[in-house]
């Protein structure tokens, strides 16, 4: 029975051309044998060219007899096979069953290239499905974890197919019995202390017997959300032009006003795909990142503001726009800079790659950004820039003044300006920065003073 269904599988999907090189990812497990026998006896209409392919994690002492039986089955069988050993030197005291899955679809990656074929073939199941979901929702539930094992998918230069999930583990076992299939068995699966052991072992069989369906009901759910969340990434897509995104090697940004306005499932879609489009390496939001960023996004009492993403990377508000970027480590301005005395007449560049510098007027350079008259005496000379402090104090008029703070928050300057603010000063008094404000105590005509041009420029 199972044989005839796998087949009809086969033509139901076709998978690949007759003749075509598939790689068959082969444990010497009950599964990835009975795979290999099903593949093998396919009609010739369906048959490829099989090549087996065996790693050997050299992490049980049966895994030497596991290969010498491989070895020799492929021999009989008239079947190529490729062995792959995972040196024990190589493996890591931590992570043992990433770190070896990692290994072993490297290796597959590499002979799909070296055989030019573009099938590799894996043995999951049904009941492997069962355990992937049951998993995924004990760990965290957010539903782009939560699609589960795919029937296919891209891999390396080519695809990946798992054409045993439509069937139980028991299916498998009772083909391998009827029909004289040797196996090996990896006692390791019987430990407790490994959470898909203890999902296998408990839950899955009480969730058997309360639907003898589920296996099916596991395969339906992950086939359907997975259509879901591709019709979800394609309207997705289709908003993105309302954030009016720019993009450097580094950076992301755009405008905040267009998005805010849809609803908040609609924000969290475009946030995910923004993410996975350019910060693929941080993995999706998690649903408690998503309530800060949108709480963050949508706050009017909270113009500017940082919320940080992982591994480095920070989402930046500033009023109507934001900015994702990586975090460098060296980004910003230290407080602790020397200062920087100024040549008339000439730019003094500063490390955020602006240019400030006092010229008279008949020697004021082509290219501005912002440029502000002020007078000076002469004996309050040298003028030096240096980092600003949020606490420093600016003259408005003659009789008050206003803290930088203040007046960075009344100007709307951007929070990334405020912390690398630089400005111009004379015996410990701020004659403020061209592109803001420059103090009362220097913006009108005196007696004795010359009359000098403060200029910016920001390219």
């Amino acid at each position: 029975m199972l044989e005839r269904a796998f087949q009809n599988e086969m033509r139901r999907h076709q998978f690949w051309p007759a003749g075509a090189k598939v790689i068959v990812a082969t444990s010497t497990g009950v599964d990835s044998m009975v795979l290999l026998t099903l593949l093998q006896r396919l009609p010739t209409a369906l048959k490829p060219q099989l090549i087996v392919a065996h790693v050997n994690h050299e992490l049980r002492a049966e895994s030497v007899a596991e290969e010498a039986y491989l070895r020799q089955f492929c021999l009989e069988n008239d079947l190529a096979l490729q062995v792959a050993h995972w040196p024990f030197k190589q493996h890591p005291q931590t992570g043992i069953e990433a770190a070896a899955r990692e290994f072993r679809y490297q290796f597959f990656e590499r002979l799909m290239t070296a055989e030019k074929a573009a099938y590799l073939v894996t043995a999951h199941h049904g009941d492997d499905q069962l355990e992937t979901l049951m998993m995924k929702f004990i760990r965290s539930g957010e539903l782009h974890e939560m699609r589960g094992i795919q029937s296919q998918r891209p891999f390396a230069n080519g695809m990946l197919i798992r054409p045993l999930l439509p069937f139980a583990k028991q299916d498998l076992r009772d083909f391998a019995v009827a029909n004289n299939i040797t196996s090996f068995e990896d006692q390791t699966n019987y430990e407790t202390t490994v959470l898909r052991n203890r999902v296998r072992h408990t839950l899955t069989p009480f969730l058997k017997q309360e639907n003898g369906q589920i296996l099916q009901n596991a395969n339906r759910f992950s086939q359907q959300l997975t259509a879901v969340l591709a019709q979800q990434a394609q309207l997705t897509t289709a908003l993105l032009p309302l954030l009016d995104l720019k993009t450097t090697d580094k950076v992301v940004s755009g405008q905040l006003k267009a998005v805010k306005t849809l609803p908040a499932a609609q924000q969290t879609a475009i946030w995910q795909l923004v993410i996975n489009q350019h910060f693929a390496h941080i993995g999706p939001l998690k649903e408690a990142q998503l309530q800060q960023l949108h709480q963050l996004v949508q706050s009017m009492t909270k113009p500017q503001g940082q919320l940080a993403l992982g591994q480095g990377v920070v989402f930046t508000k500033v009023y109507e726009r934001f900015q994702i970027g990586q975090l460098t480590g060296d980004e910003g301005v230290s407080k602790a800079e020397k200062s920087r005395t100024l040549t008339l007449n000439q730019w003094c560049t500063l490390p955020n790659n602006e240019q400030i510098g006092i010229f008279e007027i008949n020697h004021l350079p082509r290219k501005l950004s912002g440029q502000q008259l002020i007078w000076l005496a002469d004996e309050q000379w040298p003028i030096v820039v240096k980092p600003c402090q949020l606490t420093d104090a600016i003259m408005i008029d003659k009789t008050h003044h206003k803290t930088l703070k203040r007046l960075f928050i009344d100007l709307k300057v951007p929070q990334e300006k405020r912390q690398n603010s630089w400005g111009v000063w004379t015996q410990g008094t701020l004659i403020g920065h061209p592109e803001f404000r420059v103090s009362a105590l220097f913006n009108h005509e005196q007696t004795g003073k010359i009359r000098y041009v403060l200029c910016y420029a920001n390219e």
